[in-house]
């Protein structure tokens, strides 16, 4: 588990940072995917998700759905090419579980990526975590100043 400036980033996903989006390719060769623990601050507390329907074909880093929060919406975007197999319905009930447990009861879609062996390799994962994560947080101070975390 990568650890930085208190968020968590465990080293077994793969992350699509620059939209603050986790995916974790399942045994079955299908994905879980979902909201960073620092997409989820930077956000404040989701009030919705409103995903786009099973069988849809999601292109990468375009939307799989909308999150609000009480004075923004914000797009949830996929980190590869896929087909939304699932919605988590824990979360479109409580969607306060995205900020409470990212990795866990907070996962938003379960999806078949369609081009996986090409779009995995532009995903962080394992040792490059730390790297690519202080060079984005780092955006993040230079765009937002003060209020980055």
């Amino acid at each position: 588990m990568t650890t930085i400036r208190g968020f968590e980033f465990p080293d077994e996903l793969f992350y699509l940072l620059e939209h603050d989006a986790w995916l974790r390719l399942d045994a079955d060769g299908d994905a879980t995917t979902g909201i960073t623990s620092l997409g989820a601050h930077i956000s404040g507390e989701f009030i919705e998700f409103m995903a786009k329907p099973v069988g849809t074909l999601v292109e990468r880093e375009r939307a799989l759905g909308m999150l609000e929060m009480s004075k923004v919406i914000r797009s949830a975007r996929s980190p590869v090419t896929a087909i939304i197999l699932d919605v988590n319905e824990r979360v479109r009930a409580d969607p306060k579980l995205i900020n409470s447990d990212p990795y866990g009861e907070g996962w938003l879609l379960r999806v078949r990526p369609t081009a996986w062996q090409e779009e995995s390799r532009l995903l962080v994962t394992g040792t490059a975590i730390p790297a690519a994560l202080e060079s984005y947080m780092a955006f993040l101070a230079e765009t937002f100043g003060e209020a980055a975390p």
